[in-house]
């Protein structure tokens, strides 16, 4: 579970654009520095009509799917007392938009600023990437940072642009993770050490 802020890019200053982020996420490890995480996340995006300086807020919901890897299993081999594990991960996704009445009331004043306009709800695909770092505090349970970035189409806050025709949102989340079952698989290292003692005693 995790939760933070999020920045949706805009054309005015930082704070106006910052907004509540949320994420629960499920992974499965297939091997020991590479993971499948599905998750829900969402919460709001910002936008801003420049002409008269008012913001307008929207809603909207995202499944993710992301293939991660642990670094530090990656390069570091496996360890089961690691206290810090950073990964990262790219993904795709799906966007439910919903809750946009604010750009929808602008957009009949403004219709040369707030183009394409959606109202209702919409669906968006999503393209992701992120960093991050689980600190484990117990065998089975963690605490983490993570930033990630989202990127949508340009409808995503009601406004067309010139240039590039995509819109980002940025998070950075805050979390708690618990691992089901063990992680207690023997390092190489301490594997062959296991073996070699094994085998000195059968020999004596």
């Amino acid at each position: 579970m995790q939760a933070g802020a999020a920045y949706t890019i805009g054309e005015l200053e930082f704070s106006k654009f910052i907004s509540p982020a949320a994420q629960v996420s499920a992974t499965y490890n297939f091997h020991n520095a590479m993971g499948v995480r599905f998750g829900l996340s969402g919460w709001e995006g910002k936008g801003t009509v420049v002409v008269t300086d008012q913001g307008y807020k929207f809603n909207f919901l995202q499944l993710n799917a992301d293939y991660v890897l642990d670094l530090a299993n990656l390069f570091g081999g496996f360890k089961h007392n690691r206290v810090v594990s950073p990964y990262v991960f790219a993904g795709i996704g799906g966007a439910y938009g919903f809750n946009n009445d604010e750009a929808g009331e602008f957009a009949k004043d403004y219709s040369g600023v707030l183009t394409p306009y959606w109202d209702g709800s919409k669906l968006f695909l999503v393209g992701r990437v992120g960093v991050g770092a689980n600190f484990w505090v117990a065998k089975n349970l963690a605490l983490g940072l993570e930033l990630n970035g989202n990127c949508f189409s340009e409808k995503l806050n009601s406004k067309a642009t010139d240039g590039v025709k995509t819109d980002w949102q940025y998070k950075l989340l805050a979390g708690i993770s618990y691992r089901f079952g063990g992680n207690t698989r023997p390092s190489a290292a301490y594997a062959a050490k296991g073996a070699a003692e094994k085998e000195a005693m059968e020999l004596a």
